[in-house]
């Protein structure tokens, strides 16, 4: 599991400009595969917190949320700290249409925390999280070159 993470942890530490949300949110998608490929050979089953889905633009995404009955006596203070991130992403979101969702900063704290949860609990499925932060990283880069007057493809 190290093998795997380390390399992805010193990837997120170089990505850090406006300009490489997207590669961010590709990297989230590659941590998660890389984790599922992990967690597959441990042959482990993950714990199932509560699953909803938003949507956003015509656009679905994963919100899962733990209740606190449910979280893991392991890991349970990196599971608060990523909802609590993820939910910083979804009041940013909601509140404004044309606004950045997050600051590189943030971008990174996400990150991070998603590694600090593989890290402190490895059967903990994190695709619903992952997904979710990879739609915001998404939307705030959709905002981003809406800002700045560019167009994807042109």
């Amino acid at each position: 599991m190290k093998k795997v993470l380390l390399p992805a942890f010193a990837l997120v530490a170089l990505l850090g400009t406006a300009q490489e949300v997207q590669a961010q949110a590709n990297l989230i998608h590659g941590i998660s595969a890389g984790l599922g490929v992990a967690r597959m050979a441990g042959n482990k089953k993950a714990a199932a917190p509560a699953l909803a889905t938003s949507t956003y633009r015509g656009q679905s995404f994963p919100m899962q949320r733990t209740p606190a009955e449910q979280l893991p006596k392991k890991g349970a203070e990196q599971v608060t700290a990523l909802e609590t991130q993820l939910d910083r992403f979804h009041t940013a979101l909601v509140a404004d249409s044309t606004n950045a969702l997050c600051t590189p900063e943030q971008r990174t704290a996400i990150q991070t925390a998603i590694v600090n949860l593989a890290r402190a609990q490895s059967r903990w499925d994190l695709q619903p999280y992952q997904q979710e932060a990879t739609f915001y990283l998404a939307e705030d880069a959709r905002r981003q070159r809406a800002a700045a007057g560019t167009v994807p493809g042109k």
